[in-house]
């Protein structure tokens, strides 16, 4: 059987839910009710409703990464493969209604200073994307890694900017046509286009 959610990881999946679908108008008092705790519970956990929307975005932030890593794992055998798979990832469930973009982009924007956890959070993933694009782009034989990978995070932030306003997934295609091409220009190969399609619900 398995066992019961932390109240830390409660707090955290209700924060996420909320924000995410009704924005950080949202009270404490509904957090608690979604989560099932008092509200001394959740400073016993988090010293602000900051340090929470931090800690949120972080954990959504480390799910990505472990989604991704699996999806990485299944693609072991084609290098250039494994460099799609963070964009195809990102709309494999769309589309979907519920889903109005990354929800640490908006939450970045949602707060204007560089000093908010939102702004933090967000920078550390993007910095651990970087690494991974140029980490998949070496792997995948390009001739200027860390260029590809750059350009692969510009199409990455837009992929994800996009679902804002489209929740549909039609653009995906467009989105992978361009990493095609940029890695053809990169390696002098095409990745496998029979690559099969991933299974997942997360969209950071």
């Amino acid at each position: 059987m398995a066992s019961r959610p932390s109240t830390r990881q409660r707090l955290l999946t209700a924060a996420r839910e909320l924000f995410y679908a009704e924005g950080y108008g949202v009270s404490v008092d509904a957090l608690i009710e979604r989560a099932g705790v008092a509200k001394p519970t959740v400073y016993a956990h988090f010293k602000s409703k900051d340090a929470l929307i931090g800690a949120m975005l972080e954990a959504a932030s480390q799910q990505w990464f472990a989604d991704l890593d699996t999806e990485l794992k299944r693609r072991s055998s084609d290098p250039h493969s494994r460099l799609l798979a963070p964009f195809e990832l990102l709309t494999a469930g769309l589309p979907d209604p519920a889903y109005h973009g990354c929800i640490l982009i908006n939450s970045a924007a949602t707060f204007p200073t560089n000093q908010h956890p939102a702004h933090q959070a967000l920078a550390a993933h993007e910095q651990r994307m970087l690494d991974l694009f140029e980490r998949l782009a070496t792997e995948a034989g390009a001739t200027s890694a860390t260029g590809l990978a750059r350009q692969l995070l510009v199409l990455y932030d837009g992929l994800k900017a996009r679902g804002l306003t489209d929740n549909s997934g039609a653009f995906a295609a467009d989105v992978r046509a361009a990493v095609i091409a940029l890695l053809a220009a990169a390696t002098g190969k095409h990745p496998d286009p029979s690559t099969p399609a991933v299974d997942a619900e997360l969209h950071v």
